[in-house]
């Protein structure tokens, strides 16, 4: 299971994560505008909510977000013709 932390003090209530998630982790608190976990069991690690969150208040525990450092521009073009 992934333990998830979301950073109350960048939260800013936008409720993308909530929206964006395929699992129905999050729910807007509509008492404090912030997002909070309920489903954290349901969390399949796709990282959508981390992805789209513009104020990056989500913290997955064991799983870290690598910036691709190399794009290999024949692979692309190859998938690009097949998709």
């Amino acid at each position: 299971m992934v333990k998830i932390k979301v950073d109350e003090d960048a939260c800013v209530g936008c409720g993308s994560c909530v929206e964006d998630c395929p699992s129905d982790v999050y729910e807007l608190d509509s008492e404090h505008g912030k997002t909070v976990v309920v489903n954290e069991k349901d969390c399949m690690a796709c990282l959508s909510c981390h992805e789209i969150c513009p104020s990056q208040a989500l913290e997955h525990d064991d799983i870290h977000v690598a910036k691709r450092l190399y794009i290999d521009r024949k692979v692309n073009s190859t998938i690009s013709k097949i998709i």
